[in-house]
């Protein structure tokens, strides 16, 4: 295959492609330009350019720039207050974020828990989370985010008739449900609520109380005067200055910057959300004086390997992306092994995140023998011996649900010049580029032999081996549904300057905040969706408070 440059405007083609495939949207902020149109446009690339004479003036007490999960739920808190409110959203409704189309959110004592007699506690959830981050985060923030997080997904029924249920624990949490999702019907995800079904509501509620949205309007600039942050400049089919009393910026992270994630990450990381948000939130921030955090990452795919030169992107139950995730051998450019392969397997969502930002570009490396374990109608976790153990996600997430189509859609791989094929090791490591995969077989085929990883210790159900041709090596690279990383703030989600002092009249929410999630990534499945639900109410309360 060709080393073909991927361009900005085909990273955004195939993310708006992935954000309607995987329905997973950020929302919040629209694509740069490709760089070949900065001439033509003007746009600056590294930050909003100087501030332009408005067209218009709005006045409210609280402007919320994005209407994602973060941005509606600091509306409705904000609302509630009695306080008055404009939120700003790049996109066409509020059915375009990760917050109103992502699976659902990360809970502890809601309403559905407590009537299934799960004892999940504050406690437990708390202590787990910082010590997983090393203390890492603001301890004080993710508390608070604890303790509103049952009562968040409860108020999406009791007060806006949104259905929700239990989703099973996944990936061993310990409790038989830490997750909700969206279903009225729970053994059909068909009946999912998406989109505008789900954050409607919440619109509505908002508006009934006074609230105002201006929608295909980006926030650009944050109105500064005498070091207090005092409103938005927005720019859509005309230039909007909102005036405010506080501003919170809710605008998604940066899944659809590629310069900001290559510099970020080192390597470039496929979008399986929307586009739309391109970082501009974090960078007006930083632009007057915010403190960044240290914390920077990505949630990855948990149910598939991706390359942008594939059709579709990533494909769940595809055997041609998913033999990725699968605890299959996985090597980097050089041919080298560069992780224990179960740990992707167990925690694809977490640490299968992060180390794939460690692989860059990898390969995932399978026999024919392997390809026709799948292809005979044995499903992966069993063709890796059954193991309740070391393969507990397997085993939740796999079992008895055989992959089609296996040998057709790699084929189709090849075909596409993204998969190699060969009928030697030999050939297969000059294919890829990589002679050290020679030796490196060499030595995993003995683990394979002994049932034990002398390199990395893997457990030895993943332990396939690597012998019988022809050989297959999957290209993979690193895939996201959200960016970790941003503003950092204190506990009340207020920015801060270097220094730690708090910029008045600043507020950072969602994946724009860099001090509720750590990298990698929690293992608490729907972790970012809780942090955007409970960091938006937090964001919602301490602003309405402040404002006179």
């Amino acid at each position: 295959m060709s080393n073909t440059t991927f361009s900005r405007r085909s990273f955004l083609t195939l993310g708006s492609i992935a954000a309607l495939g995987a329905g997973a949207a950020l929302a919040g902020c629209a694509p740069k330009a490709p760089a070949a149109d900065l001439a033509e446009t003007g746009e600056e690339p590294g930050g909003a350019a100087a501030m332009q004479t408005a067209d218009e003036t709005k006045e409210c007490d609280i402007a919320i720039v994005g209407a994602g999960g973060a941005g509606m739920w600091a509306a409705v808190e904000a609302v509630r207050a009695g306080k008055s409110v404009i939120v700003i959203e790049k996109g066409g409704d509020v059915g375009v974020s990760n917050g109103s189309i992502a699976g659902g959110p990360f809970m502890v004592g809601s309403k559905l828990q407590q009537q299934a007699g799960i004892t999940f506690s504050i406690e437990e959830a708390f202590n787990h989370i910082m010590e997983y981050s090393h203390w890492s985060t603001n301890a004080a923030a993710v508390k608070r985010a604890l303790e509103l997080s049952g009562s968040t997904v409860d108020e999406f029924t009791d007060e806006f008739g949104v259905a929700t249920g239990l989703r099973p624990d996944n990936y061993g949490a310990g409790h038989d449900s830490v997750r909700c999702n969206f279903q009225s019907d729970p053994k059909d995800s068909k009946t999912q609520a998406k989109g505008v079904d789900r954050m409607g509501p919440l619109q509505s509620f908002v508006e009934a109380n006074g609230g105002e949205f201006i929608f295909n309007t980006a926030g650009k600039r944050l109105i500064m005067e005498d070091g207090t942050c005092a409103g938005i400049q927005c720019e859509g089919d005309s230039v909007i200055d909102v005036k405010a009393k506080a501003v919170i910026v809710a605008t998604g992270g940066f899944l659809g910057n590629v310069d900001m994630m290559t510099e970020r990450f080192g390597t470039f990381v496929n979008p399986l959300g929307s586009i739309l948000s391109v970082g501009e939130g974090i960078e007006m921030v930083q632009e007057i004086g915010g403190q960044v955090s240290t914390q920077w990452g990505i949630a990855g795919n948990e149910f598939s390997g991706s390359n942008q030169n594939a059709d579709g992107l990533w494909g769940k139950g595809n055997a041609a992306f998913s033999i990725g995730i699968y605890g299959t051998l996985l090597v980097n450019n050089q041919g080298r092994r560069f992780s224990n392969e179960g740990k992707f397997a167990n925690l694809p969502l977490a640490l299968g995140g992060a180390i794939s930002l460690v692989g860059g570009q990898y390969y995932a490396v399978v026999d024919q023998a392997y390809v026709d374990g799948l292809a005979g109608g044995t499903d992966p976790w069993t063709l890796c011996g059954a193991d309740e153990v070391n393969w507990r996600t397997g085993m939740m997430t796999l079992k008895d649900k055989p992959l089609e189509d296996v040998q057709a859609n790699i084929d189709a791989g090849v075909d596409a010049g993204w998969i190699f094929k060969a009928d030697t090791v030999e050939a297969l490591a000059e294919a890829i580029g990589a002679p050290e995969l020679v030796a490196t077989l060499d030595e995993y085929n003995g683990y394979c032999a002994t049932g034990k990883d002398e390199q990395f210790y893997k457990p030895a159900c993943f332990l396939q081996p690597v012998e019988t041709g022809p050989f297959y090596a999957m290209q993979y690279e690193p895939s996201a549904w959200v960016t970790i990383g941003g503003i950092r703030t204190n506990d009340r989600l207020q920015a801060i300057d270097n220094a730690g002092i708090v910029i008045p009249g600043l507020y950072v929410a969602g994946a724009d905040n860099g001090t509720l999630m750590s990298a990698p990534y929690c293992d608490y499945e729907g972790f970012s969706l809780m942090c955007a639900y409970s960091g938006g109410r937090m964001a919602g309360m301490y602003a309405a408070e402040a404002v006179a």
